[in-house]
């Protein structure tokens, strides 16, 4: 099935719902995605993950994993089912949704290509630490040059906006080589500055990215 230009354009007629009215009996309007989040070590990807599992507890179809090593940092990958519906018009689809974390650890490097395989969509989790800038354009360099050759949508939040002496969007945007406007043509957030511990700006750039993912599939 194909939207039409008119479709995408009417993001008031696409709405993602939060529900547990899912019907695993419909196979022929079940769609699977699988959404990655990516950044350097420690910019908040795991806790990213826990809070998109506490706010979906009831529309969890795994309890999800995270593997981690003995300092508590991700080793391999955070692991989860969603459930989710997506209308479009009068027609309902049913989604499941799988949510991994890439390990940001340089180290384990070869880890993310396995992590990244069969991806629709993905959430580039920056730090706000200004000391961290560096590894957060070498992060991003990675992604774009796994991301845009396959077409696969991305946004990018910038966790710990809760820590003091932060660097400020404007220039993490420049520094990244980002538009320095707010949004982009289609209403998504050129950043999304958020404090992942808190919960801040997690849902709402989570749910902006499936809708990217929704059109881009579509449009295919």
């Amino acid at each position: 099935m194909e939207l039409e230009q008119e479709d995408l354009e009417n993001s008031d007629k696409l709405k993602v719902e939060v529900s547990e009215d899912f019907d695993f009996n419909d196979s022929q309007n079940m769609i699977q995605f699988k959404i990655v989040y990516w950044g350097p070590g420690e910019s908040g990807k795991t806790t990213n993950f826990f809070r998109l599992r506490e706010k979906f507890d009831l529309l969890k179809l795994t309890r999800g994993y995270s593997i981690e090593t003995t300092e508590g940092r991700t080793l391999w990958e955070d692991s989860l089912y969603l459930l989710f519906k997506f209308a479009l018009h009068d027609v309902r689809f049913n989604i499941i949704c799988h949510v991994v974390t890439c390990t940001g650890q340089e180290r384990f490097l070869s880890t993310r290509e396995y992590v990244l395989d069969g991806a629709d969509g993905i959430i580039f989790i920056a730090d706000s630490d200004p000391d961290k800038i560096e590894q957060n354009k070498r992060s991003f360099r990675e992604l774009v040059s796994f991301a845009k050759p396959k077409h696969i949508p991305y946004l990018i939040q910038l966790n710990k906006r809760d820590l003091k002496d932060v660097i400020s969007v404007k220039e993490f945007k420049v520094s990244l080589g980002l538009p320095l406007q707010e949004t982009y043509p289609d209403g998504t957030s050129v950043v999304y500055p958020a404090e992942a511990i808190q919960g801040k700006n997690v849902i709402e750039c989570f749910k902006d990215l499936m809708l990217l993912v929704i059109f881009n599939y579509f449009k295919e």
